[in-house]
């Protein structure tokens, strides 16, 4: 499933990898007459920096059209022919002027270079814990796996088997690990050429340019629209998985609420308890709505000054909230160790009900290491949510995906959109199947016109929200 094309060998001179600038894309058939619901198919030969025409595939690319005057877009879907010749496919989703937009995000060598560091260097990004017993401290290096070439603590979760390993202290023992914080990044990772592969304004998200026009004229369709229906869970994504048209996010599945007033978003939650589960991209929903409904007040333990969990309520529609971080590997500043629990965890903790609403993602700080970690992790979770569906069918569960993010050569060794593209196709094949729903925030960012980034804008967070209450609240 995750299986990516290799170069011929592992030494392709940086003349011969992929050179965005040298090549265009050709809409096909742009002179036909097109109609809303009609397939829109783009090609391109990629070529190296000699204009060579390249005999293999393995480039990374993102697409979408849009239509900037109508603030329309939707994401496209590459198929990699593996010879060197791309196509993309996009659905026609709205009538007027619509364009195509196709990015280079890493070339096939820069890949190779990604895959080397995801296997070999893991722990390039490391992560510490303080240890403290009286006056005495002592900080030290935690990570998924260490050398064993000396003593460590292990912190090994007993329930779920999650292993985490720090370095043990030289003066005290492991029983006195008091927090977990974020470490640094490892520097002068590459190898040979590879620095090359990742230069902002030359081959990472660097656009790709049309030849002849990058537009058809859509008209509307001559046929009535098929009837959606609610937003439930149990139905698989579908890709596209929706379009934004004057900003607001339509989905191809099921019928999207627009919950527009604080009082609509209040109706929605009366009565419930929202438990929001991950990292700071679902925290953003949050954030979001104890901004936009006044009487959903924040509030805060007395010894918790960071944001790895926080809680929120109102009191008078008995609507309750909270947000805990996905637990360890995190990249936070110093928390108590014991203040980041594990989401299958806590979600054994929860009795459920229909009142019960769950929302969790995780991906981002899993980007720096194996997939197999990330396997396990959901594979616990996943292990979790059957048990809270079996003991309360009629809870929620809302799982928001990953979304990309603009990236630079340093942030692409450790968070590159490849790494995440990654992981999100096994979270959706984690979770196909089962009765949760799914927020697409990867095609909700890669549409929109707004520039990537890893906290998306709150246009796009207000759509994000909106699909999740259309689960919440149906009708």
């Amino acid at each position: 499933m995750i299986e990516w094309p290799t170069p011929p060998n592992s030494a392709v001179p940086f003349q011969k990898s992929s050179d965005p600038s040298r090549v265009r894309f050709v809409i096909l058939n742009s002179v036909k007459t097109f109609y809303v619901g009609d397939q829109l198919q783009v090609m391109l030969q990629m070529r190296d920096f000699d204009r060579h025409p390249k005999q293999y595939g393995g480039d990374y690319l993102q697409a979408r059209i849009h239509t900037p005057a109508l603030k329309a877009g939707s994401a496209g879907t590459v198929i990699d022919n593996q010879n060197g010749i791309y196509r993309i496919n996009f659905k026609l989703l709205w009538p007027g002027k619509v364009k195509a937009f196709v990015l280079l995000v890493h070339p096939s060598e820069g890949i190779q270079a990604l895959k080397r560091l995801r296997e070999k260097q893991p722990e390039r990004a490391y992560f510490q814990s303080t240890f403290k017993s009286g006056n005495a401290s002592e900080t030290t290096v935690c990570n998924l796996c260490l050398p064993q070439s000396q003593p460590f603590c292990n912190f090994t979760d007993p329930k779920t088997g999650e292993p985490w390993f720090c370095d043990k202290p030289k003066k005290l023992p492991c029983s006195a690990r008091l927090t977990h914080t974020m470490g640094e990044y490892q520097q002068d990772l590459f190898v040979g050429e590879e620095e090359r592969y990742f230069q902002s304004k030359v081959n990472i998200k660097k656009p790709i340019l049309p030849k002849g026009r990058s537009y058809v004229i859509v008209r509307p369709s001559p046929t009535p629209g098929v009837s959606l229906g609610e937003c439930v869970p149990g139905k698989p994504l579908l890709s596209p998985s929706g379009f934004y048209f004057q900003d607001k996010w339509t989905s191809t599945s099921c019928n999207v609420r627009s919950f527009n007033s604080p009082a609509s978003v209040t109706n929605c939650l009366r009565g419930k308890t929202v438990h929001i589960f991950g990292d700071s991209t679902i925290r953003q929903w949050f954030d979001y709505l104890t901004r936009f409904v006044p009487g959903l007040r924040t509030l805060r333990a007395a010894n918790n000054t960071l944001i790895n969990s926080q809680f929120a309520e109102e009191k008078v529609n008995k609507i309750g909230m909270e947000y805990y971080s996905h637990g360890i590997p995190i990249r936070i500043s110093p928390t108590l160790s014991q203040d980041l629990p594990f989401i299958a965890n806590k979600l054994d903790d929860i009795k459920g009900g229909k009142n019960t609403v769950i929302a969790f993602t995780i991906w981002c700080h899993f980007n720096t290491f194996p997939v197999e970690p990330y396997i396990r992790r959901l594979q616990n979770i996943r292990r979790s949510i059957l048990r809270l569906l079996e003991r309360s069918p009629d809870t929620l569960v809302v799982i928001k995906t990953a979304n990309v993010q603009a990236i630079s050569q340093e942030i692409s060794l450790h968070s590159s959109d490849w790494y995440s593209y990654q992981l999100d196709l096994v979270m959706r094949k984690m979770f196909e199947g089962i009765n949760v729903a799914f927020v697409d925030a990867w095609e909700m960012t890669i549409a929109h016109y707004l520039p990537h980034k890893i906290h998306a804008q709150q246009v796009i967070i207000k759509n994000e929200v909106d699909v999740f209450l259309s689960y919440v609240c149906p009708l």
